[in-house]
């Protein structure tokens, strides 16, 4: 009788650590999570929000295949003052334990995180960060922890980008340059 109820456990354990997904365990949120020294000054340099632009996105997906692509991905950029939420980005980093115990990838880096987020936009950092840490187990096979960063992502003006916005506006379209074949 006894191994018959061994041979029920083996095969439920078998069958249960092939079970995809799992069950995830949501942490809470936390600011800065430590990583506000690098990531989160500006030092009063100007800067503009870069946002990712879905409209942008799916005219690039539209353009004929042989035509020439733009380069960089589909952005635009607001002043800080104009911002009114809405362009979040994420970014993560993640850790397999084996078995539960023992560790199978790269060890978690909220700088990893951060760097994934920014160079998906092609930006210089981000501010505004908020953090969370998720827990994904999958049974006896193991789990994975995810630390989990979201913010705005920003790109410091350069100098002629700083001495163009100084300009009044009729002065802006004077140094603009003319298209060819338009007057």
């Amino acid at each position: 009788m006894k191994r018959h109820y061994a041979l029920l456990a083996t095969c439920c354990l078998s069958a249960a650590s092939c079970i995809p997904g799992g069950v995830i365990d949501k942490g809470g949120h936390s600011d800065h999570a430590g990583i506000i020294p690098q990531a989160t000054r500006t030092h009063g340099a100007p800067y503009k929000l870069v946002c990712y632009d879905a409209t942008e996105a799916k005219r690039r997906e539209n353009l004929p295949e042989d035509g020439e692509k733009p380069a960089g991905p589909p952005v635009r950029y607001e002043n800080p003052t104009d911002y009114r939420g809405g362009c979040e980005e994420e970014g993560e980093s993640s850790i397999f334990f084996l078995f539960n115990m023992f560790p199978v990838t790269a060890q978690l880096d909220p700088e990893y995180a951060i760097a994934m987020a920014v160079q998906r936009l092609e930006g210089d950092t981000m501010i505004g960060i908020r953090s969370w840490h998720e827990t994904h187990y999958y049974s006896i096979l193991g789990r994975v922890s995810v630390f989990k960063v979201k913010g705005r992502v920003i790109k410091f003006l350069s100098q002629e980008d700083q001495d163009q916005s100084k300009l009044p506006k009729n002065e802006k379209e004077m140094k603009t340059p003319a298209k060819p074949g338009k007057p």
